[in-house]
């Protein structure tokens, strides 16, 4: 299994190998957490590793940035054949772009995400016995940055 994490204290992305007894630990500063525990091939995993959240989520392991460059190339391509009156160019377009998405759709693995610090993990057992992604969860997490971030900034004017 990896994880890919963005340091809680120095924000530096890294990528590291994770097996039962390690260590995840930023290379870029000092930052350690003990995996000991909760690391396990026949169970689940139960909580993020980095931040401690018990609510994580499967999508896709493909980069969203790609996914939706495809999709305005393919709406922009077929808009340029439409507007030249190249109906059948323009239908084939979208019939190859949604293909693709098909083809990828099954062939593309999934990986495991964190709501709150968005740790990604890659290589689990038992991927499958966790949820899809909540627009639910997905908020009350957002609010719950923005609410630290506004008492922070109040407690930094306050001092």
């Amino acid at each position: 299994m990896n994880i890919t994490f963005a340091c809680p204290e120095c924000e530096h992305t890294s990528r590291i190998a994770v097996e039962r007894d390690t260590i995840v630990a930023c290379p870029g500063c000092t930052w350690r957490q003990a995996t000991a525990a909760r690391v396990s091939a026949d169970e689940p995993l139960s909580e993020c590793l980095v931040c401690g959240c018990k609510e994580l989520f499967i999508r896709k392991n493909f980069s969203q940035r790609i996914g939706v460059a495809v999709v305005v190339l393919a709406a922009t391509s077929s808009a340029v054949a439409w507007a030249y009156y190249m109906w059948y160019t323009a239908y084939g377009i979208l019939f190859a772009a949604a293909l693709l998405d098909l083809y990828l759709y099954f062939t593309v693995g999934n990986l495991l995400q964190c709501y709150r610090c968005n740790a990604e993990y890659r290589g689990l057992p038992h991927l499958d016995d966790h949820a899809a992604f909540s627009l639910e969860t997905h908020e009350k997490y957002r609010q719950q940055a923005i609410r630290l971030a506004k008492t922070q900034a109040v407690q930094s004017k306050g001092a």
